[in-house]
């Protein structure tokens, strides 16, 4: 009996083993769970459903659209669809960014006469502009030129491009891209079909706004979306870290990616040596899918290009390009400008048919504007980068939550599509609570006074006794 218990005792003071029945089938038993282990699981799943639910954006975006053959559908259809352009029409719009630079300033001569013969007395008065006013064509103008320059590729079959579903090394940006997109296609449609009930001709591209924290605001948020589209246009436009403001991130990136691509195509620091264009995902697109129009209408080809360039944006640049292109298709119509029309509105037109762009201008945006061999610039104010980059970082927030900037005219909308939840310091916090603190003290004193509101003398355990 001793020497059992004794067995038994050095057995239990053993470290856990695995242990085998008599089939030889190993048992293992239950361990500390690892929380290292289980929050590496957890990342893998998020990453796992985040390329799952780009997938099927993807195929929701190609439905009935083959994006490799449309820069081909492109230059076969569009001289027939601009045949009967006319200045501010979707035609008009298609003209500026996908035809080629000889033709796009033909066609403006062309638009631009156009207007002249049918509004003669309006146009040929001079009228003096305000500064406000030219602030808001510079922008208008760099618009334009921004999105002929992503569109390119439409015109320049030689040009790359990184289609977001290729961009895994960051599966939940490329996912946020992708289904903001989608929601702003959606709202950009229903936009168009209720426009196309009825043409105000009151388009402009001059905000009332005055001079203003607002409008400055509003500016801001404009370039920054102008700034977004250009990182587009590069691999590096997509980092997601801050480790990029460090100088030993660009050192190192920069050795790996010459001495060891293949680890830099891993880590998503270079591209996929072959970066081809989705495939449709269905041939035909039915009733309700994203790539058809919710109406029947005369200028289906115009239309047609219309939206499937902005799928195909979505799919090759993601949510700034497409944001900034729907905004600016709403300033453009199927409607004829009447013989009536107002000053404004002519003028309006008149300034569409005068737009010249060059995008000789327009470079693709590096991730950080701080080169990592310059010393004098990484240490002499850090704050100013690293401000920069939590404003690119905002921006996509910004455009989800406002899936258009068209139309924004008062100071009310624009501080609420710009509100920021209130951020304070630690320091801040404390003095809050200490004040807080305070503040209950002296409620609890007036509830329980210090002294006999009778005898006015303070109170004592003697009047307890």
């Amino acid at each position: 009996m001793i020497e059992s218990s004794s067995s038994s005792s050095s057995t239990a003071s053993e470290p856990i083993q695995e242990k085998k029945d008599t089939k030889g089938v190993d048992i293992i038993f239950d361990e500390p769970t690892d929380t290292g282990a289980m929050a590496e699981e957890k990342a893998e799943e998020i990453i796992e459903a985040d390329n799952e639910r780009i997938e099927q954006l993807m195929a929701e975006l190609t439905k009935g659209f083959d994006p490799s053959k449309f820069a081909e559908d492109v230059s076969n259809s569009l001289p027939k669809i601009l045949e009967d352009a006319f200045p501010g029409s979707f035609q008009h719009l298609l003209s500026l960014l996908l035809e080629s630079d000889d033709k796009m300033h033909d066609t403006q001569v062309k638009l631009e006469r156009w207007l002249l013969d049918r509004y003669p007395q309006v146009l040929n008065k001079v009228v003096q502009r305000e500064e406000i006013n030219i602030s808001d064509e510079t922008y208008f103008g760099a618009e334009i030129e921004t999105l002929r320059k992503l569109v390119e590729p439409l015109r320049d079959w030689s040009k790359q491009v990184f289609w977001l579903n290729y961009r895994r090394a960051s599966p939940a940006k490329a996912r946020q891209h992708l289904e903001a997109s989608v929601l702003a296609i959606e709202l950009f449609k229903g936009h168009i079909a209720t426009a196309m009930e009825k043409d105000t001709e009151d388009r402009m591209i001059y905000n009332p706004l005055p001079i203003s924290v607002e409008r400055t605001t509003l500016t801001s948020l404009k370039q920054l979306r102008i700034d977004a589209c250009k990182t587009s246009l590069s691999w590096d436009g997509y980092m997601d870290s801050d480790i990029v403001l460090t100088r030993f991130f660009h050192a190192y990136k920069e050795l790996t990616c010459q001495v060891r691509p293949e680890k830099a195509r891993e880590w998503g620091w270079l591209p996929p040596e072959d970066l081809e264009a989705p495939l449709p995902s269905a041939p035909k697109a039915r009733k309700g899918d994203l790539t058809m129009w919710p109406f029947k209408h005369a200028k289906k080809g115009a239309l047609d290009m219309l939206l499937k360039t902005a799928l195909w944006l979505a799919m090759a640049r993601g949510l700034p390009a497409v944001h900034l292109y729907c905004d600016v298709a709403r300033l453009f119509t199927t409607h004829l400008p009447s013989k009536t029309a107002n000053e404004a509105y002519i003028r309006f037109l008149r300034h569409l048919a005068q737009i010249r762009v060059s995008m000789d201008s327009i470079r693709s945006a590096p991730p950080t504007p701080i080169p990592y061999k310059s010393e004098p610039i990484i240490t002499s104010n850090y704050d100013f980068y690293d401000d920069v980059f939590k404003c690119d970082r905002s921006l996509t927030t910004d455009l989800m939550t406002n899936l258009t900037l068209y139309n924004m005219t008062t100071a009310k909308e624009i501080r609420r599509a710009t509100a920021r939840p209130i951020v304070m310091s630690a320091r801040k916090r404390a003095q809050m609570i200490e004040k807080a603190c305070a503040v209950e003290e002296n409620k609890y004193n007036e509830d329980w006074p210090q002294t006999d509101s009778a005898s006015g003398s303070p109170f004592s355990m003697n009047h307890i006794s």
